[in-house]
């Protein structure tokens, strides 16, 4: 529940700034803004995270790692260099950039920066944070929160990996697919263009469905272990 509630305040705040798209989108400037409105799903809730891990959300790198007191999701760039943060490491509070050392507590704020990084202090450095709610089973955001969560309802099926394992597929509800014609995205129900809502929808399940397939593939599973191991 604390860590519902904590999402619910991070949600409050825009973490990006207005107009911002993602370099080399492959959205329109129009459509990237109303679908970083949608809950998307990162991993599973249950994923050990030993290490920072990227998980790509319509075209924006995010760094998802795990912290003591639950997820956590955030811009995957050192706001020093612009560095890739899932490359670095977690010590025991802290994510920590491979590349220069600095370190970021969980609600992204840089808590020590190296010597020789001097005249500059930890305050400086921020990383773009994104909340993190725990629903179906998953872990999801959003890059551009507004209000209560709006995540859509999920199904689970085991089906074999083609090894003889059974590995998990996520798929929506028949009530948000496109074939069922219900599928809400609240913030697109306002375009009057029904061309475009179609358009649009149909640009969210794809994405919904490009997540479901990496988080169910079992490939995040097995990097953890390989990182435990």
């Amino acid at each position: 529940m604390q860590q519902v509630e904590a999402s619910k305040e991070a949600a409050s705040s825009r973490p990006l700034p207005e107009g911002f798209v993602p370099s080399n989108c492959t959205y329109s400037e129009q459509d990237w803004p109303v679908l970083a409105r949608q809950w998307f799903p990162v991993c599973r809730a249950d994923a050990a995270l030993a290490k920072p891990r990227q998980v790509v959300v319509l075209n924006l790198r995010l760094v998802v790692y795990r912290l003591p007191d639950g997820i956590r999701v955030g811009r995957d760039m050192c706001p020093h260099r612009g560095l890739p943060l899932s490359g670095g490491r977690i010590e025991g509070e802290e994510l920590v950039c491979a590349y220069h050392g600095l370190r970021f507590g969980s609600d992204g704020q840089c808590t020590k920066v190296p010597e020789k990084l001097a005249p500059k202090t930890a305050d400086c450095f921020m990383v773009t944070m994104f909340p993190a709610v725990e629903r179906h089973g998953l872990v999801w955001t959003c890059l551009i929160p507004d209000g209560e969560p709006a995540i859509p309802g999920i199904s689970l099926a085991m089906e074999s990996d083609g090894q003889g394992d059974p590995a998990p597929l996520f798929k929506l509800l028949p009530e948000n697919s496109a074939d069922a014609g219900q599928f809400d995205i609240s913030v697109i129900k306002l375009n009057s263009d029904l061309e475009n809502h179609q358009s649009l929808r149909n640009l969210a399940l794809d994405e919904y469905q490009r997540l479901f397939d990496e988080i169910g593939s079992g490939s995040q599973t097995n990097a953890d272990r390989k990182s435990l191991s």
